[in-house]
């Protein structure tokens, strides 16, 4: 996965029009986080706002690790039915 901040973006599976497209989402202030993937392959072009605190709490979630189905299954066995109260 390449991540790069905003100032130096260019992804290497991009035209030159598509890097244009990007780095012009990438100038809104309302835009804090782009990712391309590429058709076909594992590669993952990630562009990110440095000033964003939210998506440094997004790629964390990302990186950690999933925890085994036996205990999301535990956690759904106890969890009280619809309109029962906990």
């Amino acid at each position: 996965m390449y991540r790069i901040n905003h100032t130096s973006m260019a992804a290497p599976f991009l035209t030159w029009l598509e890097n244009c497209a990007v780095r012009f989402l990438m100038s809104s202030p309302r835009v804090g986080f782009i990712a391309v993937k590429h058709h076909g392959f594992n590669h993952m072009y990630v562009v990110q706002d440095a000033t964003d605190p939210q998506v440094d709490a997004i790629m964390q979630e990302l990186y950690d690790p999933l925890e085994p189905a036996s205990m999301l299954l535990e956690r759904l066995y106890h969890e009280p039915a619809y309109g029962e109260s906990e």
